[in-house]
């Protein structure tokens, strides 16, 4: 998955785009002329997928299933090439899709409620968050917090309340950075 904005694909395809450095979802950059490079050598694959975001709501989609299709998958990978959860580095690659708002509360299946989570941090979210009051603490389960959409970004809600975002160099190049 590489992550580009309009904008600065414009400046490449021209050849104007010297300074432009390229996310990807493997947790690496490259620069604009690597990206030609691999665009004319043909590695880069014969089907281009592009995504709409909106700026503060994430993803844009129209339809809604149970389980997120191919293009979903793609639309949360492009917005987080890492895992966002803070400090992790785990490539969007490896991640699983997680629903921000749990599917068991009636989270929908949608762009704007996905994000990608590595295997560990899919398992800690706390998806019952405050919204259900346990009668009693589950074993083995510590409030962990719980992903965010805030602004348009996928945050960690601290169980104190403060929201973290990952600090990984490519975390701040998702798609929803280049808007």
């Amino acid at each position: 998955m590489i992550a580009i904005g309009l904008d600065d694909f414009a400046k490449v395809s021209c050849g104007k785009g010297e300074d432009v450095i390229v996310a990807l979802s493997d947790g690496t950059t490259m620069t604009s002329a690597e990206f030609i490079n691999a665009a004319m050598a043909g590695s880069l694959g014969d089907k281009l997928y592009v995504g709409l975001f909106h700026p503060t709501a994430g993803p844009v989609n129209l339809y809604e299933a149970r389980f997120a299709s191919e293009k979903l998958r793609t639309l949360a990978m492009a917005e987080n090439l890492v895992c966002p959860w803070p400090d992790c580095n785990v490539p969007a690659d490896r991640c699983q899709v997680h629903h921000i708002d749990a599917h068991k509360h009636g989270g929908h299946t949608k762009p704007s409620n996905l994000t990608m989570l590595c295997k560990y941090h899919n398992g800690v979210n706390d998806d019952d968050g405050p919204r259900k009051k346990r009668k009693r603490p589950s074993p083995g389960k510590p409030k962990r917090g719980r992903m965010r959409r805030h602004r348009g970004k996928v945050r960690l809600h601290a169980p104190g309340g403060k929201l973290v975002g990952n600090t990984h160099h490519v975390s701040s190049m998702g798609a929803m950075d280049l808007l």
